[in-house]
């Protein structure tokens, strides 16, 4: 059978497939980094103290993020046998398959199966989603799981006139996310019900027993989450926190040049970010564009949920891309339904998008062969096996697609897979072998030697690497404390300007600080 007469479901079946692989291959290789360490120790000590509402960090209250993901954590650990790096990772692979599935069935039942199987694929394999953040044990995957489904929530049921539904599963999904990454959670909700339900002429319902219905079950969980809270430490000083922590990165707390600096770079990096997905968009350049966005209910709702919890990220400098995933899918559902209409429109956006797709697989396939010239890779085993295998596939994929132009999107997405399977066979191992987090492990285990079951803290406020203390944490099996007077017969990692009067046992980085261990008789 030819290429071209493989069907598009079975096309698609085949990157799924593979997709699905691509996921798991060495997800555990790689050391904990960034924020996956602090997940993990306020984990631990979740476990430790035996408590599940109150987070702290090495013995001290932590306000900044609730506790719904540190729970799935837990969870994890338990079924996997502990906090290794796979445990951790998994539950943000987890949600990338959820939030693919949900997109899936919105885009079959409101459009039909193949768009719902491509809007699926893009989100799940676009760029920072897929080769970054689905490789780390982060809360972000996770919270926009929750808040997808709190917005197709609102459109399906408001579609559906169920309004009970629409209201109560809306806000408890809400406060999910809010028990997981805070006040967020409030204006993604509040701006998307009002700014839909006013285009589509349902804003009387924002007055009515279900909206009262819905905002009793926020209350109830939210609340009763407090109370709980409050048993064991003032509650308005978690709130407190959690207000501060989105107030600064708003254009309040921000000077002028940094509001026009982020203004302008912050829309480019949507793009990038969403790659290869946005270059759908290039499709929307025609002079019907407005007619056809709001030509289909779904279209309608991307459009207006999108401008509107877009605008107000825009115009907060210090907000990060990862804050906005959720509304990812809104601009690949946009980009996707003008493609699919691109045979009326200008012929040269499919020639170009053509053209790049030929130029994706021939990159990768130049990028295979470059593989074998990167120093940082010499220790690699059969680095040379690895560059042939992918550098025979990526030229085969591009042979074949000479054959098969009618479907470029399907060979994108699958360029974009078979590049994963490529990047999961090196980058994990190089990360493992000579990285950041490789040298905070390996000082781990060099603590750990000496000091063995001792006492060991680390000494007052010191911002020490994380990724040093969640594997201490492992090997000790307790998790390490702050304290802020010596104590005798106890070992300490303090800054290597504080205490003179030690020595330094070992000695360590953390960017641009100096740390020491010393033994305190």
């Amino acid at each position: 059978m030819k290429i071209h007469q493989l069907s598009s479901e079975r096309f698609l079946g085949i990157i799924s497939i593979l997709f699905l692989i691509s996921l798991y291959i060495n997800l555990g290789v790689q050391p904990v980094f960034l924020e996956e360490p602090r997940r993990a120790m306020i984990a631990m000590e979740m476990v430790e103290n035996d408590n599940y509402i109150v987070p702290t960090q090495m013995g001290e209250y932590y306000y900044k993020k609730p506790p719904v993901f540190n729970w799935l954590l837990i969870l994890s650990s338990k079924i996997f046998g502990g906090f290794s790096p796979w445990a951790l990772r998994l539950p943000t692979v987890l949600s990338v398959l959820f939030a693919g599935l949900l997109l899936f069935g919105i885009g079959r039942r409101y459009v039909d199966k193949i768009f719902g199987w491509q809007l699926a694929l893009l989100f799940s394999t676009g760029g920072a989603v897929y080769y970054y953040f689905s490789l780390i044990g982060e809360i972000d995957l996770f919270y926009t799981l929750v808040t997808i489904a709190s917005f197709f929530t609102i459109f399906h049921f408001q579609q559906q006139r169920k309004w009970w539904q629409l209201f109560t599963l809306a806000y408890g999904l809400a406060a999910i996310g809010t028990l997981t990454k805070g006040l967020p959670s409030i204006p993604f909700l509040g701006l998307t019900l009002v700014a839909w339900l006013w285009y589509t002429g349902d804003w009387k319902k924002l007055f009515s027993f279900p909206h009262i219905g819905g905002i009793v079950v926020y209350g109830i969980l939210i609340g009763g989450y407090a109370l709980a809270y409050h048993q064991f430490n003032p509650i308005q000083d978690y709130i407190a926190q959690l207000f501060s922590e989105s107030v600064n990165r708003t254009a309040v707390e921000n000077s002028s040049w940094k509001i026009i600096s982020h203004i302008l770079n912050f829309p480019l990096d949507t793009i990038k970010d969403s790659l290869p997905g946005s270059l759908l968009l290039i499709f929307l350049i025609r002079k019907d564009w407005k007619k056809l966005l709001f030509s289909h209910p779904l279209l309608a709702f991307s459009v207006i949920a999108f401008l509107i919890n877009y605008a107000l990220y825009w115009l907060s400098p210090g907000t990060r891309q990862r804050y906005i995933y959720m509304l990812y899918p809104f601009l690949l559902i946009i980009g996707l339904y003008v493609y699919r209409y691109r045979d009326t429109g200008p012929l040269w956006s499919q020639r170009v998008f053509s053209v790049l797709v030929g130029v994706v697989l021939v990159v990768a396939c130049l990028g295979s062969i470059a593989l074998n010239f990167i120093p940082s890779f010499d220790f690699l085993h059969n680095r040379w096996l690895i560059s042939l295998l992918f550098t025979i596939v990526f030229g085969g994929l591009f042979l074949l697609y000479r054959q098969d132009k009618q479907r470029p999107l399907l060979w994108l997405l699958l360029a974009g897979v078979v590049f994963r399977l490529f990047f999961d066979f090196t980058i994990p191992h190089q990360r493992a072998h000579d990285s950041t987090g490789q040298i905070n492990r390996d000082k781990a285990v060099e603590i750990h030697e000496l000091v063995h079951e001792d006492a060991l803290y680390i000494y007052k406020g010191a911002r020490f690497s994380f990724t040093t203390v969640y594997y201490l944490n492992r090997l000790r099996g307790k998790a390490l404390h702050r304290k802020y007077d010596l104590i005798p017969d106890s070992y300490f990692i303090a800054p290597e300007a504080a205490l003179p009067e030690y020595p330094a046992l070992i000695k360590l980085q953390f960017h641009d600080s100096y740390f020491k261990l010393i033994k305190v008789e």
